[in-house]
């Protein structure tokens, strides 16, 4: 079952589902989905929220870079230093793009 709202999707677990299929089926990274779903599990019958409104989240950890943080999502550190405007990042920052 999906139920969409303006920015957002809802989608209902069924049975067999797994986290990588569902990030794979609606296009979004696998961490920015446990991320907003406070869930790194999911069970059938699980009501998640699947964002729409951008392709990647990311909380900073100690000792992130840049560059890691780029390699992580698999995008260019320039887009990183682009969504940060280029300042210093602190830990539990929330990265949306």
């Amino acid at each position: 079952m999906q139920i969409t709202t303006k920015s957002n999707l809802f989608y209902k677990v069924k049975n067999g589902d797994t986290l990588t299929q569902i990030c794979q089926k609606f296009k979004v990274d696998e961490y920015s989905l446990k991320v907003i779903n406070k869930t790194s599990r999911i069970d059938p019958l699980d009501i998640i929220l699947i964002p729409k409104s951008y392709e990647h989240m990311y909380v900073v950890k100690p000792l992130d870079t840049y560059e890691k943080i780029a390699r992580e999502l698999g995008v260019s550190v320039e887009k990183i230093k682009e969504v940060t405007k280029g300042k210093k990042m602190f830990i539990g920052q929330r990265i949306v793009f």
